[in-house]
């Protein structure tokens, strides 16, 4: 996309990954993260695509999408690469001073399990987390990955399709509600499933860096400080969408579903 230069990125423990980055001198930056390698996924995937087109075309953050080393193992690899890329972003000439990670599939359990672990990142977002076979995806260290999900303290998007072909909405929600607050959590109702998703991406990203980041249009975003405008209630759920949250909106989906968020509750659609 238009901004976007090959870059190398060098890794702790040796090694590297190839991406794009488009730098912009932004304090926020987007690290976009792809399926699971061995079945296709790439930082070319649709999903990223329409991340990178989001946050780096139309809200002009700089930005920096990867491919994954490999995606066999334990999970531990592509953890590094993420940081390896986070790493990258903070050496460039105008370097970011907080960091959005957004993972798809087999990336957003990565993205997950590693957050907690880089000081830059505030808050993350996990598109379709594949949870019925991620004992599979990393060699049955899934229980690990998740318990160090569950002590991210950023802000967090879980967006999931009702019938997604490797998650169910039990478990996603059982996966969900063990996430610490601030989150928002949204099921796209009707015939979304884990390869439709990417339709709704953009929308329901929009309205969560809106609420979170208390800006009304995700064009602000660029002269934005990147810290979270959310803050925690006194029942310790962090308020997304509130009143007093610019930006706060009903979500967005498919025009014959409902999105039903963390607290149960059901809310119409627009589009």
């Amino acid at each position: 996309m238009v901004g976007e230069a090959e870059v190398t990125i060098p890794l702790r423990r040796g090694g590297h990954c190839y991406g794009l980055c488009a730098e912009r001198g932004t304090k926020l930056a987007v690290v976009a993260c792809h399926p699971w390698g061995p079945l296709g996924g790439s930082m070319w995937d649709v999903v990223v695509e329409e991340v990178i087109e989001l946050f780096g075309q139309n809200a002009g953050l700089t930005t920096l999408r990867f491919n994954f080393r490999s995606g066999i193992g334990s999970g531990a690899a592509s953890a590094d690469d993420i940081r390896g890329a986070c790493a990258y972003l903070m050496q460039v000439a105008r370097p970011p001073e907080r960091i959005l990670l957004i993972g798809y599939s087999y990336g957003s359990l990565v993205v997950a399990g590693v957050a907690e672990d880089i000081r830059e990142v505030v808050a993350f977002a996990c598109i379709s987390p594949p949870l019925y076979y991620s004992w599979a995806l990393f060699m049955c260290n899934q229980r690990a990955l998740l318990q160090r999900a569950r002590q991210a303290r950023a802000a967090k998007l879980l967006l999931i399709g009702a019938r997604d072909n490797f998650c169910s909405v039990p478990q996603f929600r059982e996966f969900a509600d063990s996430l610490a607050h601030p989150k928002r959590v949204v099921v796209l109702d009707g015939a979304v499933d884990h390869f439709g998703v990417y339709r709704f991406v953009q929308e329901q990203l929009s309205v969560w860096a809106c609420a979170i980041f208390g800006v009304r249009r995700v064009s602000q975003l660029a002269s934005s400080s990147g810290e979270l405008a959310i803050r925690a209630g006194a029942d310790g759920e962090g308020a997304l969408g509130e009143p007093g949250v610019p930006g706060g909106a009903p979500p967005v989906g498919p025009p014959d579903a409902s999105a039903r968020d963390d607290a149960g509750s059901a809310e119409p659609l627009i589009r």
